[in-house]
């Protein structure tokens, strides 16, 4: 018998066919749209867009931007969600903007901070919501990634600390024979750590300090610190963040003191690359050291400077390096735990495994979540008629204790902030518990 068929009862020729298809029809359509829209990786982005850091901020915020776009701004089947907030280098808003973004926003991790002191303030908060905090811009507090009461399970750090472009500036400039230096720092928490790691590997190495000055952040004139500048030093080392070396600087040639006193700019602040067309001739020959500079001749960071110079037409200075480089290892993680960042723990433990080359150079955390990099010591020069930071030498795969081990920069008995005001006392700087 042909044309015969089974069927159920009530059931018209053809009808299981095509219910089967229509039932799979309707499947197929409820699932694509859930698997298009699967819940975003939600970033809370915490940086001091107003104020004195506002520029280098709004680098980080680029750098940070062009991964995300490099990689469609999606990660294992996840779109990527920004949501950024201003801190205005204040600690109390910083604390502030970090909870609306956890408690409201339902972010998944912290990232940037631009300043050691809201770094800090947030820390504590982010252990014990254990919320992922990835530091990708300035935000350099040495104990933050070192163990101690301030330690976070839940921090990792790929821009840098406070101490190890001060520990290759004083390597750098012993060398070149200084022995005795004026040191000059803004006051607070990341100029201590900063000038207190220059202290310390100067004294190591048999130099002195003989003067220091902690100009406060909102200084505008300089003009008094500059005056006060012994004049009998080999030279200067400073750190003056966000428009304060600039003003520095302005105030350092008009006093004659340039061609006198040789200047290391500790991370590049006073010769980043937002001052030197301002700076003009007044830039030359100033050393400065940093993880950073555009001028690196490798394929990554050649590749890097033309995109950002095509998004910004401007040269970048390491914010933006530093903040690309956050926004990879986030996206490196993400994939290594099939996006499932919800697991806190499993994201972090990931994220210090993430290896990779950047514009900076090869990138590595160690056991602390902290980076692994290479420092450059950089001079300002004329390059094609514009002044750029030329690299002298560096320093490859410089951990946060550097040039120490873990036991013996435990050794030492005083805490960097503890030093302020006594950095002339090498017995001191060098006291062992």
């Amino acid at each position: 018998m042909t044309g015969s068929s089974v069927k159920r009862p009530g059931a018209a020729p053809g009808s299981i066919c095509a219910g089967a298809l229509v039932s799979l029809a309707a499947l197929a359509a409820a699932i694509a749209p859930a698997a298009a829209q699967a819940p975003p990786i939600k970033i809370g982005v915490v940086l001091p867009l107003t104020g004195s850091f506002a520029q280098t901020s709004e680098e980080a915020l680029v750098g940070m931007k062009m991964y995300f776009d490099e990689i469609g701004n999606q990660v294992a089947g996840r779109p990527i969600q920004l949501i950024i907030e201003d801190e205005q280098n204040r600690p109390d808003v910083g604390l502030n903007k970090a909870r609306k973004l956890v408690e409201n926003d339902k972010v998944h991790m912290l990232a940037g901070f631009g300043s050691s002191a809201v770094a800090l303030a947030v820390n504590e908060y982010a252990r014990d919501k254990k919320i992922p905090m990835i530091i990708s811009a300035d935000g350099g507090a040495n104990e933050l990634t070192m163990p101690g009461p301030l330690a976070n399970p839940y921090l990792v750090r790929v821009s840098q600390n406070g101490r190890t472009p001060s520990a290759a500036a004083a390597e750098f400039v012993w060398k070149l024979g200084w022995r005795k230096v004026s040191a000059i720092t803004s006051d607070y928490a990341g100029g201590f750590d900063t000038i207190g790691g220059f202290a310390q590997a100067f004294c190591r190495l048999g130099g002195t300090i003989v003067q220091e000055q902690y100009p406060p952040l909102t200084t505008n004139d300089y003009g008094p610190y500059v005056t006060n500048i012994k004049r009998d030093v080999d030279g200067v080392a400073s750190f003056l963040p966000g428009s304060g070396g600039l003003r520095f600087m302005k105030q350092f040639v008009e006093a004659g003191l340039k061609e006198k006193t040789p200047l290391m700019d500790i991370y590049g602040l006073t010769v980043y690359e937002g001052n030197l067309p301002q700076l003009g001739d007044a830039a030359a020959g100033v050393y400065s050291t940093l993880h950073y500079t555009p001028m690196i001749k490798t394929p990554e960071n050649e590749a890097f400077v033309k995109a950002y110079q095509a998004r910004t037409k401007n040269m970048p200075s390491d914010n933006a390096p530093d903040s690309w480089v956050g926004a990879k290892a986030i996206a490196e993680a993400a994939k290594a735990v099939d996006g499932k960042v919800e697991n806190a723990e499993a994201f972090i433990a990931a994220f210090k495994k993430v290896k990779f080359k950047s514009p900076k150079g090869d990138i590595a955390l160690d056991e602390f979540g902290q980076v692994i990099q290479s420092m450059y010591v950089r001079r300002t020069e004329k390059v094609d008629g514009q002044y750029q930071n030329v690299e002298i030498t560096h320093y490859d795969n410089v951990g946060q204790f550097w040039p120490f081990d873990l036991a013996q920069f435990e050794s030492y008995k005083h805490r960097y902030v503890d030093l302020k005001g006594s950095l002339t006392n090498c017995e001191k700087v060098l006291e062992k518990k």
